[in-house]
């Protein structure tokens, strides 16, 4: 019994002395939170754009990702882009997670909202559909209180999250959001998606999550996206759109699906490794920006001084299958 009770303490002091893996905060949760949310533009998101307007210039949307520090990083990218929509025309914007750095929010009135989003992005004056990256869920073992960035929808006219996974139709456009920390072992946002993607009747499909399926950046490919979800986008996806790197990049999967990586409008890190799959890769501050018309996709890759560097055109007929049409705009 004596030798019983001491191997017993040896393994508690072992365990306690075990590092507490990142991943398992992004393990231990099973969920959709909520029952996924399904917003329809402009029933439940009003706009002040005519369908005449739509019709003839498209939807207009900003792209952008890991934006969430306060700084004069961020503060830069944002005015690029406010003057990038007074050009332009913007409709709507998608943040793409990490949206309030580095641990998230206490509450739903946490002053980092007014710091890291209210007052940087108060001059678009467009709705900003947002997800959740691990900076906005959990890291290192903590859970942070992620809820509070679903909450802060009532509190706010332009941040919208009605719930960690979710769908936004505008016309002929359906986008998915995806709740990517907790993929790994959802047992129902992967079916979701497939479910929403076969049943979708929009002419273009974009799905937006935190973690990029491929990369060639610091973090690289994220394997559980590779293995659960891109199977799922492939044939029935026209864009896969995501952040985490803090670089720019697109690229293009097996299957011909093009993804984009726009995750520096608030951290660089600078690096300039390209793969296989890579179509265009900068370590720039700046955001990305959608075409949506009836006849194809263009996304554009734009600086932080509001210059466009790549812009790439996705064909209805060729979208996530065939060929891609990429333009380098500066050398």
């Amino acid at each position: 019994m004596r030798r019983l009770i001491v191997i017993l303490s040896a393994l508690v002091s072992l365990l306690a002395w075990c590092p507490v893996l990142e991943a398992a905060v992004t393990l231990s949760y099973d969920l959709v939170e909520e029952p996924p949310a399904a917003l329809v533009i402009p029933r439940d998101v009003p706009l002040q754009v005519s369908a005449e307007e739509l019709k003839a210039g498209g939807i207009r949307i900003l792209i952008f990702g890991d934006s969430g520090t306060g700084d004069e990083d961020q503060m830069k990218v944002a005015g690029a882009m406010k003057n990038f929509c007074e050009k332009n025309g913007c409709h709507l914007a998608l943040m793409l997670g990490d949206n309030i750095h580095p641990a998230g929010v206490q509450s739903a009135d946490d002053p980092q909202f007014i710091e890291k989003f209210e007052k940087p992005y108060a001059g678009l004056g467009i709705p900003i559909f947002a997800i959740l990256g691990e900076h906005d869920w959990g890291r290192r073992g903590a859970l942070y209180n992620w809820k509070a960035q679903i909450e802060y929808t009532k509190k706010s006219k332009s941040w919208r999250m009605p719930s960690d996974v979710y769908s936004v139709t505008f016309g002929e456009l359906k986008i998915f959001a995806l709740n990517t920390n907790s993929i790994p072992t959802s047992k129902t946002q992967a079916s979701w998606l497939r479910d929403e993607l076969d049943k979708s009747k929009a002419r273009w499909n974009v799905v937006m999550g935190h973690k990029p399926i491929h990369s060639y950046g610091y973090h690289g490919d994220t394997d559980f996206m590779i293995a659960d979800i891109l199977p799922i986008l492939c044939g029935r996806a026209d864009l896969y759109l995501s952040a985490h790197e803090h670089n720019q990049q697109v690229l293009k999967a097996d299957c011909g699906l093009p993804l984009v990586i726009s995750g520096s409008a608030g951290k660089l890190r600078p690096e300039l490794e390209r793969g296989p799959r890579t179509l265009y890769v900068a370590d720039q501050l700046g955001f990305a920006y959608l075409l949506v018309k009836e006849n194809g996709l263009t996304v554009q890759m734009v600086s932080a001084t509001g210059e466009v560097n790549y812009q790439l055109v996705i064909p209805k007929t060729d979208a996530g299958q065939k060929a891609l049409n990429p333009t380098s705009l500066k050398p």
